[in-house]
Formats: structure tokens, sequence, C-alpha cells
């Protein structure tokens, strides 16, 4: 089973426009929602790969009402911990031949112990040994930074591979409980292994960094778009897919989604690298997972070019 986690999620809004402009009004097309956080993407991107998953969350106010609707309508499980106050809403403001845009995050609603201790409640129950669980994205007020630590440690006691993905301390606490897979931020895992990750080379340098820690599987996604995926035993690293950007957000959940679909069917890493960076390049090229064609998504699989570097 396969479950996902989003401490923060939002109501995401994108708005397109002609021309970015100050202090002037400007005219845009109908507002293109989408149920967002990193946890949601996932299971967006897992549903159209046909993998079913159960999706938990804090939420709040109408803006939770419209995630806890908008997830069902899309066929997607949910079991949500609610809380006073709003979940946040998310603006991106898009130019409409070009890649400029601008992203305005809310921070969301302060969450109370309580709520926590509901939540961590639910995992201990839903927990099974070789789940697989993606815990992702940043915290809301209220969440202690040791949230993930504490979340990761319960669910490998259980016997759960445990995807995780977030930022600051929160992350660093979290990759100390030895998580399955982790696919960061590239400047996250700059900020971590202290140089620029600018290159196939050095991000391979970057991962035996986290492997050596323990953690079985290491993804970057770099500025490029290029993909490694990387274990102990083998590198993988997928070349960047030149494609049209209609989408701004949500580029690793995507390629998170791509990744979970891939060890669930049980493929090789090689496999896994391939069918992830071509997902990933799927939907940054449509507006929404439900407008991609299957037919695009197949003929990107097969221009993926790969590199395999084994280990040992």
């Amino acid at each position: 089973m396969i479950f996902t986690l989003t401490p923060n999620p939002s109501v995401d809004r994108t708005l397109v426009v002609k021309r970015l402009k100050f202090n002037e009004i400007l005219r845009a097309a109908p507002a293109h929602l989408d149920w967002g956080g990193k946890g949601f993407n996932a299971s967006r991107g897992l549903s159209m790969l046909g993998q079913p998953s159960l999706a938990l969350a804090w939420v709040g106010g109408g803006a939770g009402k419209m995630l806890e609707d908008g997830l069902t309508k899309l066929g997607i499980n949910t079991d949500f911990v609610w809380v006073d106050g709003e979940t946040r809403t998310n603006t991106v403001v898009q130019e409409e031949d070009n890649d400029w845009y601008m992203l305005i995050n809310e921070i969301g609603p302060q969450v109370p112990p309580g709520a926590i201790e509901e939540m961590f409640e639910k995992a201990g129950k839903y927990a099974n040994p070789g789940d697989i669980w993606v815990v992702a994205g940043s915290l809301p007020p209220g969440v202690p930074e040791d949230f993930y630590a504490i979340l990761i440690r319960m669910l490998k006691a259980k016997g759960v591979n445990v995807v995780f993905d977030a930022t600051a301390a929160p992350f660093s606490l979290g990759i100390k409980e030895i998580p399955w897979l982790i696919y960061p931020e590239v400047t996250e895992a700059e900020r971590l292994v202290g140089y620029e990750i600018g290159t196939f080379d050095i991000a391979k340098r970057a991962a035996m960094h986290f492997l050596q820690q323990g953690i079985e599987f290491v993804a970057l996604m770099l500025q490029t778009g290029g993909v490694l995926l990387s274990s102990k035993r083998q590198m993988v690293m997928a070349s960047p897919l030149k494609v049209p950007v209609r989408r701004v957000t949500g580029a690793r959940g995507a390629l998170c989604a791509g990744l979970v679909d891939g060890f669930v069917s049980g493929l090789d890493l090689v496999e896994i690298t391939r069918r992830a960076a071509a997902f990933r390049a799927a939907y940054i090229s449509n507006k929404d997972y439900s407008t991609i064609p299957p037919e695009e998504f197949q003929n990107l699989i097969h221009r993926v070019e790969i590199n395999s570097i084994p280990m040992l």
C-alpha cells in the first residue's frame, strides 16, 4: 500500500497573464486550480500511473474542503486531520509566452498539539511492513522541527519504506533517521554537502554523501532537468529532455510518483529512472496530470538517454 503525508497542503491557483508588470492592473485568464503539496502531487501522479494511494494531511476551512472534494473527484482516498484556520492558498502568476512567473506561498494554519498527536496515531494505525510512505513538504506553524524525525523512526519500526523530502532543519533531522529514499531539492542537497551541484559528476559525489549515511536510494534532479538515481550498487543518469514548460510547480512531485511507481512495479534502477524522468517531463509540458496523453508519455520514455554506472 502507498500512503502520502502532506503536512502543509495548499490550493494552488495559477493565473496566466500576457506580461508581468508592477503597479498595474493585470488581466488574467480564468484561474486553474490544483490540489497542491508534495504528497498530494505524488498521489495525483500515482493515480494517473494506475497506483492507488491514501493521502493524509492537516487541513482546515473552506480551502480544506476544496482539497478533500477535489482529490475525491480524482479517485484519491483521503483521511485528513482537521484544524481550525484556513488551509493555505498558493498563487502562481505566469506569463503567457515565456518562463517568467511569480510564486506567492502562504504559511498555512496553526496546528495544535492535539492534531499532531492525532496524525501520529493515524500513521501508527495504517503502517504495515512493506508499505511505501511519501512524507514530504514544509511544516505548518505549530509543528515542531523534529516531526519528520519522530515519524520516520516510528514508520521504520513498523517495517515501512519511507520516501522523504523536506528542507532546512526538518530535513536535516529527518535524514538522521535514515529514510529509504530521499529526493531533495538540489539547493537543499547543496546546503548539506557544502558545495554546488551543477553537473552529473558532482551530483554523483553528493549522492555518495547520503548513501554513506545508510540511505538506500538518492534521487537528485539537477537544475538542467537531468535526473540521477543512486544506490550503493548502481548510479543511473537520465539526460534532460527538451520539452515546452507549461508548469512551474510540482515537477519533483511528478518525479516522485514516477520513482514510487517504478519500485512498486518491480522495475530495475535503469527503467525506474527512465520512466520517472519521462513522467516528470510529461507533467511540466502539460497543464495537468489529466491532460497528459498516454502516447506522449510513452514517446518520452523512449527519448530518455540513460547512462548507468555499476558501483560494485
